[in-house]
């Protein structure tokens, strides 16, 4: 799978636009378009960091897809594909930390919500799972928002 394709299809799961990803990532509109057209081959590190972020999917991936990291260990048939290997912003540091990382340090802080996540992810339709996230989102960017 090439760049484009796999950010068209990371974007379309997720029910983003090119300017609701452009407007989300801090990214141009110009730029999605000519990375999802193939126009941009390799688009900057610091572009695909903040799609990654946007679309929570594995920068690494992304890096790898780009041409910057050749690791036949991390590609689309590896044990960890990209979409267990998402990642996440610790929010004391501000760095990004793996999935499992995150799993772990939900499970330490709060183990019903985490048993609540992982039941959701199995037992819950795909359109129940976006809605959820639809509000998670709305209410963590109003968090956010806030003073």
């Amino acid at each position: 799978m090439d760049l484009g394709s796999y950010l068209i299809q990371m974007r379309a799961e997720r029910g983003y636009s090119q300017r609701d990803l452009a407007e989300k990532s801090g990214v141009s509109p110009a730029e999605i378009s000519r990375v999802e057209s193939g126009k941009r081959q390799k688009p900057s590190p610091a572009v695909l960091r903040a799609i990654a972020e946007t679309l929570v999917i594995s920068y690494p991936f992304l890096m790898q897809l780009a041409g910057y990291i050749d690791d036949p260990e991390a590609g689309e048939n590896s044990r960890e594909t990209p979409e267990t290997e998402a990642v996440f912003r610790n929010e004391q540091t501000g760095e990004i930390v793996d999935a499992a990382g995150g799993a772990r340090e939900m499970l330490s802080r709060d183990p019903a919500w985490a048993n609540m996540a992982f039941r959701a992810s199995r037992e819950l339709s795909d359109e129940d799972r976006k809605m959820i996230m639809v509000l998670a989102n709305e209410y963590l960017n109003r968090k956010q928002g806030s003073p």
